[in-house]
């Protein structure tokens, strides 16, 4: 029987199929923000190497970069934003290019090439599905907002605030809720998109965000799958070269920085994969259908 859930065995069978994705989507990310690491390092990196040894007190690095930074501060700014601006549009790039490829070449030949050109002629429709996702969650935010400054005003009328940090944490976890269900439903959308009955980004986004509804134990596990060993890979190798000196003096820090990028660039293309069933394009062996498009 057709499984129309999520599967995080596809994803993975799939991701390492896919090995050639995973690392061009690592360094891809990586070097959107080469201008920002740049503009950073000609204002602050040879001062900070010329530090002199042991340990300085405390704040006094934080004092010296915000001296730093604060004349670049423009420059660096436009830098990293043009950063964010590409790292989204070549995320939208990819997550279009497998859709698509699912879709028409999922049994022929895997080709870098062809993954990444059917993104590039797709590239708009999934653009505005992620638009779409955004837009929801700024409506959100501002909709929890506006609730918050609300109960505020009325609990100063009142003279009464000691509701107020209640307020604030069920806003927060609002937020972080609704954050969560549009990612799923986002990644839900992009493999229905693909649909050929399928022409809006709004009705495709909604269509996910039922089916997230719908599974949302199967959904919300796929996704922890995932985003924990991602975010553990992510975070890791800072904090155990902070933590541990033997692992600062015997690895380089960019061999550990590129083990933990590619661990978590193949944990995000596996999340996206592992939703890839929810269009029942997958045979009993976890194979793609063809003739579906």
């Amino acid at each position: 029987m057709t499984n129309h859930a999520p599967s995080c065995w596809f994803g993975l069978r799939k991701t390492i199929a896919l090995w050639r994705v995973v690392v061009v989507v690592f360094f891809v990310s990586v070097l959107v923000f080469v201008p920002a690491r740049l503009v950073l390092w000609t204002a602050a990196g040879g001062v900070l190497a010329n530090l002199p040894a042991g340990d300085l007190p405390d704040g006094e690095i934080t004092l010296i970069l915000t001296e730093l930074v604060r004349p670049i501060w423009p420059s660096l700014a436009l830098a990293f934003l043009s950063g964010c601006c590409a790292l989204w549009t070549w995320t939208v790039l990819w997550h279009a290019g497998l859709v698509r490829w699912f879709f028409y070449s999922g049994k022929n030949d895997i080709r870098l090439a062809e993954v990444l050109s059917r993104g590039l002629f797709g590239w708009w429709r999934w653009a505005r599905l992620g638009l779409t996702s955004v837009a929801v969650l700024v409506l959100v935010h501002t909709a929890v907002g506006m609730a918050f400054v609300e109960l505020k005003e009325r609990a100063t009328e009142l003279a009464d605030d000691s509701r107020l940090g209640i307020y604030l944490e069920t806003g927060i976890l609002l937020c972080l809720v609704a954050a969560v269900l549009c990612w799923m439903a986002t990644l839900r959308g992009a493999w229905l998109l693909g649909q050929s009955h399928r022409r809006s980004a709004v009705l495709a986004w909604l269509a996910g965000l039922w089916g997230t509804v719908r599974q949302p134990v199967r959904s919300l596990l796929t996704l922890l799958v995932w985003v924990v060993p991602g975010f553990a890979a992510a975070v890791g190798p800072t904090i155990l070269g902070w933590r541990f000196e033997i692992l600062r003096t015997a690895i380089p820090a960019a061999v550990l920085g590129l083990g933990g990028g590619l661990i978590t660039a193949f944990c995000l293309v596996g999340l996206f994969l592992s939703f890839a069933p929810v269009t029942r394009m997958v045979d009993e062996s976890g194979d793609i259908e063809q003739g579906r498009v």
